[in-house]
């Protein structure tokens, strides 16, 4: 069938993406005898830049992803991911590492046609089995990574120099890989081809759009009001745009999904936050002569994470209810976590707490996903998926503008401080669901009456 086709060949790319096992031990690889940088270099002027690029290059992505229809973006992201790892190993100096993170912003910005591609390639009936084949592909690369990581690093199989070479390999047979997706004929909202006219009775399922022929009359017409000729593209274009802020403005009109948006975009903000600058907490953790298990949590957190993602969707819970408590709940936990790990010396602390902030986070913002998909159109996955994203990046951009570049705190004092982000998002959830619980008990007291 051609949809398992395209999902394996999707797939493939996404698992070779993903297994970048130098990642693993990529701080102690930049501060230590290969490159010579020091733990403040490596925190204040290099790791910032992908977070700056990945701002940045996502918002150009965004716009021309589906203008484009999709595969040069993903060919692009397999060749910007190739290049930041030939940097990484070639490069001896600083601007050379924050022209290789700058292409790494690069290529996790251009990730977004690898998530959204496959809604333009096949039918609506199939998206929620290629949306589960595309994210378990992703994990699974992840957790091979880290188990190879930890594996060659353990048994001295590999320096920290070669396993680059082994990331380099695996993100070149991606592109190489990418260039057999069957190119796309439509695409969501550039080059549509199934035209239905505007719903306004159903919101929930909106579809906008024009037919060619219409088009081509109604151009006519206006060339013969105006004396000019439009062109087919500036309509296509225009049309795009009405359909992107429409689909824009229902959706984020809707509570439900400004509540779950907030938590996605701003969860997420934490997480990157946490997630790139976790090394450099750990070699202050880690006693000379010490064998570090990067690797082996990466593995762990991939593993745990797919099952906790996978268990929590087949889970029965009325989220409308119980989200925003469970949201201030796991968020007070990952607070409390950041909070020790700011403190702690103990290396297998920092570890495990990573590995539970990491499967907590993959868990909820899985369950946000969901539940903004329930209140939005299908045709509009990508487009929130997108802004969300832009969003946390936009938050992360200014954290890292802040905390990093101006106050310029040391890597403890920075976990001190997204422990209280993560604090201050616990108590506005747990606001919102004391309002929430509170609207639940007055609707069930005027039915009881009723």
């Amino acid at each position: 069938m051609h949809w398992l086709k395209v999902s394996f060949i999707l797939c493939m790319f996404g698992c070779f993406k993903d297994f970048r096992p130098s990642e693993s031990f990529l701080t102690d690889y930049l501060t230590g005898p290969w490159k010579n940088f020091t733990a403040n270099e490596v925190n204040h002027e290099i790791y910032p830049v992908t977070t700056y690029s990945y701002l940045s290059t996502l918002i150009l992505m965004f716009l021309i992803t589906d203008f484009i229809r999709y595969k040069p973006i993903i060919i692009l992201c397999g060749l910007s991911g190739t290049v930041t790892f030939l940097l990484i190993i070639l490069g001896h100096i600083v601007l050379v590492l924050q022209i290789a993170k700058f292409f790494f912003g690069l290529f996790m910005s251009a990730e977004v046609a690898y998530y959204t591609y496959i809604y333009a390639q096949v039918d609506k009936t199939h998206y929620q089995e290629v949306t589960s084949h595309t994210k378990g592909a992703s994990l699974f690369g992840r957790s091979i990574s880290g188990f190879v990581a930890q594996l060659t690093a353990s048994f001295d199989l590999l320096g920290y120099h070669q396993l680059n070479y082994l990331t380099l390999s695996a993100i070149s047979i991606a592109t190489v890989w990418s260039l057999f997706l069957p190119a796309v004929g439509q695409s969501i909202y550039f080059h549509r081809i199934n035209r239905v006219s505007l719903d306004e009775e159903n919101p929930a399922s909106i579809e906008y759009a024009i037919d060619q022929s219409q088009q081509l009359s109604n151009s006519r017409k206006l060339c013969d009001k105006n004396s000019k000729t439009k062109s087919d593209t500036f309509y296509k274009i225009r049309n795009a745009y009405t359909l992107l802020w429409k689909h824009f403005v229902l959706a984020y009109s809707n509570y439900r999904v400004i509540k779950w948006s907030a938590w996605w975009a701003l969860s997420t903000c934490g997480y990157l936050m946490v997630a790139t600058y976790s090394q450099l907490l750990w070699q202050t953790a880690v006693k000379p002569g010490d064998r570090i298990y990067n690797g082996a949590v990466d593995f762990a957190y991939a593993i745990v994470g797919s099952i906790s993602v996978f268990c929590v969707g087949k889970l029965r819970l009325n989220w409308n209810l119980l989200g925003d408590i469970l949201c201030s709940v796991f968020a007070f936990l990952e607070g409390s976590i950041l909070l020790i790990s700011s403190y702690s010396y103990n290396i297998q602390i920092l570890y495990v707490g990573y590995i539970i902030f990491g499967v907590i986070y993959h868990t909820m913002v899985t369950v946000a996903s969901f539940e903004v998909a329930k209140c939005i159109s299908e045709d509009s996955h990508g487009l929130i998926f997108g802004v969300n994203i832009f969003l946390a990046l936009l938050m992360q951009s200014l954290l890292t503008f802040i905390v990093i570049n101006t106050i310029m705190l040391n890597i403890r004092q920075q976990f001190y401080v997204y422990s209280g982000y993560f604090m201050v998002l616990a108590v506005i959830y747990l606001v919102l669901s004391i309002i929430n619980i509170q609207r639940y008990r007055r609707n069930m007291t005027q039915l009881q009456i009723r």
